[in-house]
């Protein structure tokens, strides 16, 4: 009988659903044998719980980041997460322990520490006697992820070991192995072939920037600030991404007509192609975006961070060289201005990003659980 591995994720930001993806692209191109059933535990719930968690979850910490972070901090503490744990519990329970119980997997995997709060809560000794683990998808960890029912804990770097050490978890059970991403990010590629199909000039400056941030003025803002300074010396790739807004006014707008070397995009499948050919990236800090970057030797200039948990990703990488945290407009113009003319810098925080790029986590990821059952 082939052995079975449940992946579970819950769609509050899209890095726990993406790194769900990758363990199970991972699990299917290595080993094949095993069978795999990749799900969100929302789809478990009632609806007014899909509705506070994602819609609420979303609105929060685009639209009210102080909020977020009061939340965050005070939730950071197991004596006041029992009523939000018991209300997840009693809304998807009904439908997630028997789905469980019917699959009988031999390992879960849960990428956000919400599934194993049900499978914690549920007492069913056919499922919590299951080997089980937390991916955290930071580089940093809050208490919410440490589960007495948890047998594994897979961190991005050895700061999250000693975070998850704090809590009381013992280094025995946490295995190093990266923020899971696809493997694509890992395949090598030949930079002068899509510096051909993109349509860029070879040996000009290139700047990543990814939607979701701002609007499209401080996005020409930046663009135009940039190129007033570097004409001709730098070119540009704006993705808009599921910002639908972002994409009509970029589309209607001259910047691509009056500046040849701006390139737009709307939402893409190939960023790792775009992230080859760059030299920097504006983006935000989300810890699979990051691990993405550092697998192509990307480095970052990041400006709006999410309270809690993009915090921590932006200070590790700050700390390594691989980032800078700029405050505004202004700052995102002059750190990328500062950049272009500084090719000793742009090398050394490449070399950075590279050395702490981990492209393979999801495939190490899959051989541990594999070694377990």
């Amino acid at each position: 009988m082939s052995k079975k591995v449940l992946i579970v994720y819950a769609s509050g930001g899209m890095g726990h659903v993406m790194a769900a993806k990758a363990i199970e692209q991972a699990f299917r191109r290595k080993y094949p044998e095993v069978e795999v059933k990749n799900v969100n535990v929302i789809d478990f719930a009632s609806r007014l719980y899909k509705f506070f968690f994602v819609d609420g979850y979303n609105y929060v910490s685009a639209k009210l980041p102080n909020l977020w972070a009061w939340l965050y901090k005070t939730f950071d503490n197991k004596n006041r997460q029992g009523l939000p744990s018991l209300l997840s519990y009693l809304s998807i329970k009904n439908r997630f322990i028997p789905f469980i119980k019917e699959f009988n997997p031999d390992f879960i995997i849960s990428t956000h520490p919400l599934p194993m709060i049900i499978v914690s809560r549920s007492k069913d000794k056919n499922i919590i006697d299951v080997l089980s683990s937390m991916v955290c998808t930071d580089f940093g960890c809050h208490s919410f992820w440490v589960d007495p029912e948890v047998n594994y804990y897979f961190g991005a770097v050895d700061n999250v070991a000693k975070c998850l050490m704090e809590y009381g978890v013992s280094r025995e059970k946490i295995a190093i192995t990266g923020i899971p991403i696809e493997e694509k990010f890992a395949q090598p590629l030949v930079k002068d072939n899509l510096i051909k199909k993109f349509g860029l000039k070879t040996g000009v400056f290139t700047i990543l920037i990814v939607g979701g941030q701002f609007d499209f003025q401080t996005l020409k803002t930046v663009v135009s600030g940039i190129i007033d300074q570097h004409d001709g010396n730098v070119q540009f790739l704006v993705v808009a991404g599921r910002d639908a807004n972002l994409k009509d006014a970029l589309d209607k707008s001259d910047l691509n007509s009056r500046f040849a070397n701006v390139k737009i995009f709307g939402f893409v499948d190939y960023m790792q192609e775009l992230m080859t050919v760059a030299d920097i990236i504006f983006s935000k800090a989300g810890g699979l975006t990051v691990s993405e970057c550092l697998a192509k030797g990307l480095p970052l200039v990041i400006n709006k961070v999410i309270p809690g948990q993009e915090e921590d990703n932006v200070n590790y990488l700050v700390s390594h060289n691989a980032a800078i945290k700029v405050n505004d407009t202004a700052g995102i113009i002059s750190a990328i201005n500062d950049l272009v003319g500084n090719s000793k810098k742009i090398l050394a925080m490449q070399a950075s990003a590279k050395s702490l790029g981990q492209p393979h986590s999801a495939e190490a990821l899959a051989d541990f659980v594999v070694s377990k059952i």
